[in-house]
Formats: structure tokens, C-alpha cells, sequence
């Protein structure tokens, strides 16, 4: 594997465990945002393992998963349009029409780590490594 390819696994698997730590601390908005970096990160490994060419600019998961033309699981769908608009409302007033960490709770975060969880692993699975 492109060494490239790893480092962006091992930042979607940090952020993953940032997420967690974030959640304990009652950071919600960070920790779902973390949550959704991870998945983008382990995205972005993916191209760079199947398609071979310089990793996407896009933040758009759905896309980005997409774009690997594997056969993507309803859940896994389910789960990339749940994590794909924390993109900027976890993090900016004017996305979330005040503050970030007033919308967001320990249900959402949760679900956000959860499902993060799942499309990595089914990222990983895809890529048969461990």
C-alpha cells in the first residue's frame, strides 16, 4: 500500500478515537465533526488504493464513495447521508444559524461514532487489509 494511503487511514482512525474522547468530554459538535473527517479520510485512502490517482478535493461522502464504484450498502448510504452536512454546521454559526454546540447532543454524537465506525469498517473490508 502507498505509504500516502496509510497515513490517511491512520488520521481517519485517529480522528475516530478523537470523536470518542470528545463525546466524554460533552464536546458533541467536534466530536461529530471528527466523526465525519474520519470517514472522509478513509474515503480519500480508498482512491488512492483503487483509483490511482490524486485524491479528490470534494468533502462530499457520498460522492467520494461513489466515485470507488463498489457496491455500497444500504446502511453504509444511510450512514454517509447522515455524517455528509456535519461538514461545516458542527463548526460555523452561519451554517447552523447560532452555535454549533447548541444543536448538537450526546444522541447525535453517538450516532455520528457509530456509523463512522461502520463505513470504515466497511472501507477497510473493501480494501482487504487490516
Amino acid at each position: 500500500m502507498r505509504k500516502e494511503a496509510q497515513l490517511w487511514l491512520d488520521g481517519a482512525a485517529y480522528d475516530l478515537d478523537s470523536a470518542r474522547d470528545l463525546f466524554k468530554s460533552a464536546r458533541y459538535n467536534y466530536s461529530v465533526w471528527l466523526s465525519r473527517q474520519a470517514v472522509e479520510k478513509a474515503l480519500k485512502a480508498a482512491h488512492l488504493i483503487v483509483i490511482r490517482k490524486p485524491i479528490p478535493r470534494s468533502h462530499n461522502l457520498i460522492e467520494l464513495a461513489r466515485e470507488l464504484s463498489w457496491d455500497i450498502p444500504r446502511a453504509v448510504k444511510e450512514h454517509l447521508q447522515f455524517l455528509n452536512p456535519h461538514y461545516t454546521v458542527t463548526r460555523y454559526v452561519d451554517s447552523a444559524v447560532g452555535k454549533p454546540s447548541d444543536i448538537y447532543d450526546a444522541e447525535i454524537a453517538d450516532q455520528a461514532i457509530v456509523k463512522s465506525k461502520e463505513v470504515l469498517d466497511w472501507v477497510v473490508g473493501n480494501l482487504k487489509i487490516s
